[in-house]
């Protein structure tokens, strides 16, 4: 058998990437410039009872119920059955304060329209510039000065540009390539650029914790695996074996994507 591996590269995620500086500016005045028209479709989607409770509340429950094991019992004897309806019904009474809160922080005062709604955003800039550093930012990056992980997706569907991307990218061997079904090359970015954030976003959150990278790791290989051209060998955790990867590695201090595209011929 001879093993060919068209390509293999690393992406080092920095720590922390600080948001441009019209980033936190453009973030609230997308929002307040819209109050008016956010909250008309608040309205409309969820403005009675009956919907709160159909597209919240229910599916809160039902992401909420099987947190508590169905044999236990708190020190005040209720079960499982007691708190998990409790729980339900709790929330599926609460639209009025829900719907209330939410009247008042879209209400008209002194002649501005949503005021509260908007000093709230003004004043949180300073917050979401932080999260976005510490999260999303430093695995996206930017166009203006670089991307982190979305290079992948350039790397992993044969696309010239990917040369001229540099950010924390080290090759290993090879070059761009394509490893899809060809004519699924752009379904596939657009799907791996949304899902590397998110998995990047849950180990973070996670600490690092290894378990959750590999949970994390097993949804970027599955979806890899369904794009990926019959030639291409399987893909699997980063390491575990000579074969293709897709997957976050996390070596103290540094954490890692590790994108390989291997192919095994006879």
């Amino acid at each position: 058998m001879a093993i060919t591996i068209h390509y293999e590269g690393k992406f080092l995620i920095p720590t922390s990437v600080e948001a441009a500086a019209d980033m936190p500016e453009k973030w609230a005045n997308g929002l307040v410039n819209n109050a008016a028209i956010i909250n008309d479709r608040r309205i409309a989607k969820i403005g009675d009872e009956g919907t709160f409770q159909t597209k919240i509340a229910g599916p809160s429950s039902t992401k909420f119920q099987p947190m508590i094991d169905d044999d236990f019992v708190s020190q005040s004897g209720r079960n499982a059955s007691n708190i998990k309806r409790s729980q339900y019904k709790n929330l599926a009474s609460s639209f009025n304060h829900w719907s209330d809160k939410l009247d008042l922080a879209f209400a008209t005062v002194d002649g501005v329209v949503a005021k509260r709604f908007k000093d709230q955003v003004n004043n949180s800039k300073d917050n979401w510039a932080s999260i976005m550093a510490n999260k999303t930012l430093r695995i996206t990056g930017d166009k203006i000065r670089g991307l982190y992980t979305p290079q992948a997706a350039y790397w992993m569907t044969g696309d010239p540009l990917a040369n001229q991307m540099t950010n924390g990218h080290t090759l290993l061997t090879g070059a761009p390539y394509d490893f899809t079904q060809g004519v699924l090359s752009q379904v596939f970015r657009a799907a791996v650029v949304n899902l590397l954030t998110q998995c990047a976003v849950m180990i973070i959150d996670a600490d690092m914790l290894a378990a959750e990278i590999t949970a994390q790791n097993t949804r970027l290989n599955a979806l890899a695996q369904m794009f990926k051209d019959a030639a291409i060998d399987d893909f699997a955790e980063p390491d575990a074996a000579p074969t293709s990867y897709l997957g976050y590695v996390y070596n103290d201090p540094d954490f890692l994507l590790h994108v390989r595209i291997q192919e095994t011929t006879v």
